[in-house]
C-alpha cells in the first residue's frame, strides 16, 4: 500500500511517462540511422530496481513486453550495479531477435539505486549471413547475427572498450551502429537526470513508492476492466504459411482461459520449432500475447508489471512459440509478433466481436538490401519494413496504410532513402482493391516501387503471401502481400524470377541495376456481409 496521496501518485505516474517520451525524442534527435531517426524502430521504458516494468513509452509492442525476460536476467547477473554502469545485450532467447539491442542504465538518486532506464532498438546491421538481417532461410541462430551476452558497456562511468570493440568488429556498419548506440545511451542518461530531478522535489522514497504505486494502479484498473470480458475458454488456430525451404505450414494453436483472476494463454498443439527463422522465443511470444490481451481488455491502461501479473502463458518447449538453441528466431518480431496476437484476437472474435478486428496484412514484409556506393566503394546497407491494411471492426472500416496495431513505427521518407541509398522511388501509394469487402471494408495496403541505381543483393523475411488476412463475421479476406520485380518491361513474382521455394523468405538474391523492386502490402479483412451481397 502506497504512503503517497492519490494526487502525488498521479503526478509521479505522469512524470514517469513523460520521461519515457523524452527518451524517445532524445533517441530520434541524436540517432545516426534512418531506422531510428525516421522509422522509430526502438522503444523506451523504466523499470524498478528489482527489474519490474514501471512504465513504457509508445513503441513497438514486442520490444516492450520482451524486455521483461531480459531485465530479470540482467538483474540476476548484475545484482549490485554502481552509478555510471551501463549494460547491454541482444541475446534473442532473453528478448527478441539479435538486431534489437537492449541498453539498460541503473538510475541512482542520492547514491541509492531506484531503477533502470532502458532503450531497445533495431540496429541496421548486426552481422550474420545477410547484410541488414532478414535472411529468410537461415538455419542456425548464429547465422542471424552477432549475439551479445549480458555485458557491461560502461563500468562506473568508464567505457569498457573491449565490449565496444568486440561488437563493432562484428558488424558491417560500425559507424551507423555506434551512432545509434550513442543515441540509446543519451536517452537513458536523460532519463536518469529526470528521475534525479523528481527525487530532488519529492524525495527518493517517494520516487520508489511512486513506481510501486504505478504498478499497483495498472493492476487494479486492468483487473476491474477485465471483468467486462466474459469468463470462458476461447480457441483459434492460424498459420505461418511456409518456412522458406518447403511448403510446410506451421500451425499456431491457442487456447485462452479467462477467469475473474486473469488470463491463461496455452499454445499446446502448436507446431514444433521450424528449421528457419520463423520461430518465436518464449519472451517474444509472451510479449505478443500481452499486447493482444491489453488490446482486448483496455488499451488505455498504462502497461507494466501490474498487467503482466494477470496474464500467464504456457508454450511447449522447442515449439514455434518457444524455440530453443540453435533455432533461428530472427522473424520473431517480424511475423510471430503479428501472428500470435492476431490468433488470440481471432479466438475472441465469435464471442466478443466488438473487441477485435478482422485480420490485417500482419507481416513486417521485411527486406534488407546491400549495394556498393559508386563514389566510395563502401557497402550501402538498408533495411525496411512496411505498413499495410488494418482489419475492419464492428464499428468502422479498417485503416489504410498503417503499421501493425501493436506498433507506432513511422514510414521512412522518400527523400532520405534517395539521398542515402542507391534507389529511386518511382511510386509510393495506396494499393486499391486490397481491402476485403464487407459491411465495413478492410483497410488498403500500400505499393512501393524502387528503381535500383546499382546492383543489389536482397534478403527477405515475410509472410501472409499465401494465406490471406481473414475476414470477420462474413467479411471477405484482404489481399495478401506480394513482392514482384520488373526487368526489361517484364513483371513477375520474385519467386518466379529466381526459382524460390517461398515468395517471402529468401537470402541474398542478386538484383540488377535498373530493376524495379515492387512491394505490395496486404489489405485488411472485411467485417460483416456487404449490403450489395
Amino acid at each position: 500500500m502506497s504512503n503517497l496521496d492519490p494526487f502525488t501518485q498521479q503526478i509521479i505516474r505522469n512524470y514517469l511517462f513523460s520521461t519515457t517520451e523524452e527518451m524517445i525524442q532524445t533517441t530520434v534527435l541524436t540517432a545516426y540511422s534512418p531506422t531510428f531517426s525516421e522509422g522509430f524502430d526502438f522503444s523506451c521504458a523504466l523499470f524498478d530496481r528489482s527489474g519490474k516494468m514501471v512504465i513504457q513509452s509508445r513503441g513497438v509492442g514486442v520490444h516492450l513486453g520482451s524486455l521483461v525476460g531480459a531485465m530479470q536476467a540482467m538483474v540476476a547477473k548484475f545484482p549490485e550495479p554502481v552509478s555510471g554502469d551501463v549494460f547491454i545485450t541482444n541475446n534473442p532467447y532473453l528478448g527478441t531477435h539479435q538486431s534489437d539491442v537492449i541498453v539498460a542504465r541503473p538510475i541512482f538518486c542520492e547514491a541509492q539505486h531506484v531503477g533502470f532506464a532502458v532503450n531497445i532498438g533495431h540496429w541496421t546491421d548486426i552481422g550474420g549471413m545477410s547484410a541488414g538481417g532478414c535472411a529468410g532461410t537461415s538455419t542456425h541462430v548464429v547465422q542471424d547475427g552477432l549475439i551479445i551476452p549480458l555485458s557491461r558497456l560502461f563500468r562506473a562511468g568508464v567505457l569498457v572498450e573491449e565490449t565496444r570493440d568486440f561488437i563493432l568488429a562484428n558488424v558491417r556498419l560500425p559507424e551507423d551502429d555506434w551512432g545509434d548506440l550513442m543515441s540509446q545511451l543519451s536517452a537513458t542518461a536523460i532519463a536518469e537526470q529526470r528521475i534525479q530531478s523528481l527525487a530532488e522535489r519529492y524525495g527518493v522514497d517517494a520516487v520508489i513508492d511512486g513506481m510501486s504505486a504505478s504498478i499497483d494502479y495498472s493492476r487494479a484498473r486492468f483487473l476491474a476492466k477485465m471483468q467486462e470480458v466474459p469468463d470462458g475458454v476461447y480457441e483459434a488456430v492460424d498459420y505461418i504459411e511456409d518456412d522458406g525451404l518447403s511448403d510446410a505450414r506451421y500451425p499456431i494453436q491457442v487456447k485462452v482461459t479467462k477467469s475473474p483472476e486473469g488470463f491463461l494463454i496455452d499454445f499446446e498443439g502448436s507446431a514444433p520449432q521450424a528449421p528457419t527463422p520463423v520461430n518465436a522465443t518464449f519472451t517474444s511470444a509472451r510479449a505478443s500475447a500481452y499486447a493482444a490481451i491489453v488490446a482486448i481488455v483496455d488499451p488505455a491502461t498504462p502497461v507494466n508489471a501490474g498487467i503482466f501479473d494477470l496474464i500467464e502463458m504456457r508454450a511447449p518447449e522447442r515449439s514455434i512459440v518457444n524455440a530453443a538453441w540453435p533455432a533461428p528466431v530472427y522473424g520473431c518480431t517480424f511475423e510471430m509478433a503479428k501472428r500470435v496476437p492476431e490468433t488470440i484476437l481471432k479466438a475472441f472474435a465469435d464471442k466478443v466481436p466488438e473487441r477485435v478486428a478482422a485480420g490485417s496484412h500482419a507481416s513486417g514484409n521485411n527486406l534488407a538490401g546491400r549495394a556498393v556506393d559508386p563514389k566510395t566503394g563502401e557497402d550501402l546497407v538498408w533495411y525496411n519494413y512496411y505498413e499495410g491494411g488494418q482489419g475492419a471492426t464492428t464499428a468502422a472500416d479498417g485503416n489504410d496504410a498503417v503499421y501493425f496495431w501493436g506498433e507506432t513505427s513511422h514510414n521512412q521518407p522518400i527523400e532520405v532513402w534517395e539521398h542515402k541509398y542507391q534507389v529511386l522511388v518511382e511510386r509510393y501509394g495506396l494499393r486499391d482493391g486490397s481491402g476485403g469487402n464487407g459491411k465495413h471494408k478492410g483497410g488498403r495496403g500500400t505499393v512501393h516501387e524502387y528503381k535500383l541505381l546499382q546492383d543489389h543483393y536482397l534478403s527477405g523475411l515475410g509472410d501472409r503471401h499465401r494465406v490471406a488476412p481473414w475476414g470477420l463475421s462474413g467479411g471477405e479476406p484482404g489481399a495478401p502481400n506480394r513482392w514482384t520485380l520488373r526487368r526489361d518491361g517484364i513483371t513477375k513474382d520474385l519467386a518466379e524470377w529466381y526459382g524460390l521455394k517461398s515468395p517471402s523468405k529468401f537470402y541474398n538474391i542478386h538484383l540488377q541495376k535498373d530493376d524495379v523492386l515492387i512491394i505490395e502490402t496486404g489489405g485488411g479483412g472485411g467485417y460483416g456481409k456487404s449490403e450489395a451481397a
